[in-house]
């Protein structure tokens, strides 16, 4: 949370003000928000909502960590997470440029879980597998054939 305050976002620098009621929560405050919804596998917005609106003292932590003193309403949410989610990957890209730039990470280690993942191109058959013929290009024959209970 504290290297998501670090990062200096874009944002336009109109010099006329923009129409409507100005923004009570940076979108760095939104953006750490989103992350603890990613982190704590919550659904949806009003999942983090309630999540924030229990008062127990890890959530109190949370909560400040995200940089929020009270709890933003439930449709703060819904509206500045949309806007937020349609650059969030640049704003993943450029968090991480910065941490690979501030050696923060290496960028050569890797780590994977069993989480399933699309394979990139067409789809290698199962008999064609047996075969070991690849019928056209494009395929990533490294690719394997799984189901994922959860998605």
């Amino acid at each position: 949370m504290y290297l998501i305050g670090l990062i200096r976002w874009p944002h336009n620098n109109k010099n006329k003000p923009r129409p409507g009621r100005p923004y009570v929560y940076s979108p760095t405050v939104i953006l750490k928000c989103f992350i603890v919804r990613i982190w704590f596998r919550l659904d949806s917005n009003r999942a983090l909502h309630e999540y924030l609106a229990m008062y127990l003292s890890y959530n109190r932590k949370v909560m400040k960590g995200c940089g929020l003193s009270r709890i933003p309403n439930r449709r703060t949410f819904d509206r500045r997470l949309a806007i937020i989610s349609r650059d969030i990957k640049n704003r993943i890209t450029a968090m991480g440029e910065l941490f690979v730039r501030e050696k923060i990470t290496d960028p050569s280690v890797l780590s994977t879980d069993s989480t399933l993942m699309k394979a990139k191109g067409y789809v290698w058959h199962k008999s064609s597998m047996e075969q070991g013929v690849v019928p056209r290009s494009g395929i990533d024959t490294d690719a394997r054939w799984g189901f994922s209970h959860t998605k």
